[in-house]
């Protein structure tokens, strides 16, 4: 799931559930994160990954950020990247 669209849906008591659990804020979540302004350390990407049960993975949050490819690269042979 896109990590915009996880956000969005939360409702507040959700939000406010899960930014507990990543060990962040409601309002760090709503400034700074949802709209890409900044970009989260590692230990933060882990942890808004590990606290969304599922629903949103490491690049899924990291595509949020444009710092993993949305798309499928390939090598120059054809083939899919492994990454």
């Amino acid at each position: 799931m896109n990590f915009r669209d996880f956000i969005l849906q939360l409702s507040q008591e959700e939000l406010v559930e899960y930014a507990k659990n990543a060990k962040t804020t409601t309002g760090y979540l709503k400034s700074h994160l949802l709209y890409g302004y900044k970009e989260p350390r590692k230990n933060l990407r882990k942890a808004l990954a590990q606290a969304s049960k599922g629903k949103v993975t490491e690049a899924e949050v990291l595509q949020h950020f444009g710092l993993y490819p949305s798309q499928p690269l390939h090598n120059l042979n054809g083939n899919e990247a492994v990454i």
